[in-house]
């Protein structure tokens, strides 16, 4: 973990450094600039690394065999249902083998560029314990600052920024930060470790696994699938 943790601190002070007016403008903004700007990255990467007339082929046999299963089996033709379905399987495999390329180009980039932001609007504040039941941190966003409380009050968590206490959201620079987790740690220069999760947009109804709220990456998925589209599209990729 500190191998990986000296690798990431100059990369992501890179990146701090450099997209820094962008995420002055705020984070619905900097997010949906990313959301954006990644969905167009990953659209180039399978335009340029995919052999998209190949790939045209590929799944035009495979439209067809699976239009040929389908009718064996509504004549109940089982052998030759069995023979296309085989067909299908092996021309399925040509088809991931051909996206196999852009897809691991695109993972190296997933792999430099997600965990900045996952940082960036989730992330972990180092807490200093003040008293018996207080601690302190700071969260950090576009060189901008709030001074973060914990207070413990009879075994039950409250947090405040730049509002009341609260057990569950804080609010400060410009969003509303659920919390995630409060631990306190060993071994290390701080007492605690606060994580929180920028909360983008809260959903009338709760969702599995988001909840009631869409989080960095729920906010980063709403906008990447349709500009994922678009892209493939306006390059003739699907």
């Amino acid at each position: 973990m500190a191998g990986i943790n000296a690798i990431l601190a100059p990369l992501f002070e890179f990146y701090n450094t450099l997209f820094q007016p962008l995420l002055s403008a705020g984070p619905y903004i900097s997010l949906g600039f990313f959301s954006v700007l990644l969905a167009g990255l990953f659209s180039v990467i399978y335009w340029w690394l995919l052999d998209i007339d190949k790939a045209d082929r590929i799944k035009e046999k495979i439209d067809k065999y699976q239009d040929r299963m389908q009718e064996a089996r509504e004549n109940d033709e089982q052998e030759k249902a069995s023979s296309h379905f085989k067909k299908t399987l092996k021309l399925n495999q040509k088809f991931m083998m051909l996206n196999m390329k852009p897809m691991i180009a695109t993972m190296v980039f997933v792999g430099l560029f997600f965990p900045w932001l996952g940082a960036t609007y989730a992330p972990t504040i180092q807490m200093t314990q003040m008293n018996d039941t207080a601690y302190n941190g700071t969260l950090s966003y576009a060189n901008q600052e709030a001074a973060v409380e914990a207070l413990n009050q009879s075994g039950n968590m409250q947090f405040r920024a730049e509002g009341n206490f609260s057990a569950e959201n804080i609010k400060a620079l410009g969003l509303n930060w659920e919390v995630i987790s409060f631990n306190n740690v060993q071994g290390q220069a701080h007492d605690a470790e606060l994580k929180l999760n920028g909360r983008f947009i809260d959903l009338p109804f709760s969702l599995p696994l988001a909840g009631e709220a869409l989080n960095w990456l729920g906010f980063y998925i709403v906008i990447i699938m349709p500009m994922t589209y678009i892209f493939r599209k306006l390059l003739g990729v699907q």
